[in-house]
């Protein structure tokens, strides 16, 4: 049974009722078993008088429990033993005493037998709050165990929080710069050509940066955000390739409102039109495709360019965009999650994300998927 003000199983009061119904119960079978055995046989008076002994050792043991434990559980081991026997027995002695002034025939018949009574109670006393306090010590020590566990477990989940927006932050810093001066390559090529064009590329960029400042600050975003993203992302790469680019949607309705990472899509957008199509001279087809898979969302983004230079394995070096991926995927769902290369049927590379989606926000079946 718990004690104490904090962390109790039962109220004080529901504590003490159980603990008198206990302790009468063991006091007046004691009694009846005395009484079996003594010659004068059972008496009402013998019985009660067991009984108001059993709740003398049984308060004296609640009572230091609810007291003196909290107290005591920063003091040596050894006081706290000599401090919790001293007060278990001289409560029960105290306690002995106070039935025997109420009961004195007791005394009158026989004053040896009143003190091996009291020295009784207070041995039963020191065992049961032995007992229960030892119980009472195991029970607070785990208790405080599983506190510093979820504590580090809390803390453990703050820090994968700050590594994965630490991981987005960089992988920001990294598309910034390199997205940036290709674009300004591509605006200063086109503003004499086709000023209005220019004009277009610049607020489009300027639309993908807010989009990944906002992606930094926050946590999941729908999935129809980042394909709106790489929307903006793909117009810009058009105006450099040309008609050497083509791009391809086939979305699934019931994935546009699903949750995953921000900026996932980008490096994968990036390495099809980098690896992909950009050294083949004939350019390709960048294919971008997302449906739901039972309790996972698959987003696929394929090309039919170059291939893979080396295994699947190989393909994803470490310190790159889609390691950046994968680590991050890694930090937020664990093993839930994964990204892999792999050959595509036609020629060329498909990147697979799989992501993970809450219970809750798993959609109707059925939905059929729309090529752009």
């Amino acid at each position: 049974m718990r004690s104490g003000a904090r962390g109790t199983a039962f109220p004080l009061s529901l504590q003490v009722l159980l603990w008198g119904a206990a302790n009468s119960a063991g006091g007046a079978m004691v009694g009846i078993a005395v009484g079996v055995f003594r010659e004068g046989g059972i008496e009402p008076t013998l019985i009660l008088v067991s009984l108001l002994f059993g709740n003398v050792v049984g308060f004296t043991v609640l009572i230091s429990m609810i007291v003196l434990s909290p107290r005591l559980r920063t003091v040596g081991t050894v006081a706290r033993a000599a401090i919790l026997g001293l007060a278990l027995f001289a409560g029960s002695i105290a306690g002995t005493a106070l039935v025997l002034y109420f009961f004195p025939l007791f005394v009158l018949r026989d004053l040896r037998q009143a003190l091996a009574i009291g020295t009784i109670n207070g041995i039963l006393a020191l065992l049961v709050g032995g007992v229960v306090h030892v119980y009472e010590g195991l029970r607070w020590r785990l208790a405080e165990s599983l506190r510093e566990v979820e504590e580090v477990r809390l803390a453990e989940a703050r820090l994968k929080e700050q590594a994965a927006r630490a991981e987005l932050a960089a992988l920001q810093a990294r598309i910034n710069p390199h997205f940036f001066f290709n674009t300004l390559n591509t605006i200063s090529a086109l503003v004499e050509e086709d000023p209005a064009r220019a004009g277009e590329i610049v607020e489009t960029l300027a639309g993908l940066f807010r989009y990944t400042f906002k992606a930094a600050a926050t946590g999941p975003v729908p999935l129809a955000e980042e394909l709106q993203f790489v929307r903006g992302y793909l117009s810009i790469e058009k105006a450099r390739f040309g008609e050497r680019l083509r791009v391809i949607h086939e979305i699934e309705p019931a994935a546009l409102s699903l949750k995953v990472p921000g900026l996932v899509l980008q490096p994968l957008v990036e390495n099809a039109v980098g690896h992909g199509i950009a050294p083949v001279g004939k350019g390709g087809t960048v294919r971008i495709a997302a449906r739901v898979a039972g309790n996972t969302l698959l987003v696929e983004v394929g090309d039919d360019g170059a291939g893979l230079a080396h295994g699947p394995r190989d393909s994803i070096k470490e310190g790159h965009g889609l390691d950046n991926v994968r680590q991050r995927l890694a930090t937020l769902y664990g093993g839930n999650a994964t990204l892999e290369l792999a050959p595509a049927p036609g020629g060329g590379t498909v990147a697979r994300l799989r992501v993970p989606i809450e219970p809750s926000a798993v959609p109707a079946a059925g939905a059929a998927a729309r090529r752009i």
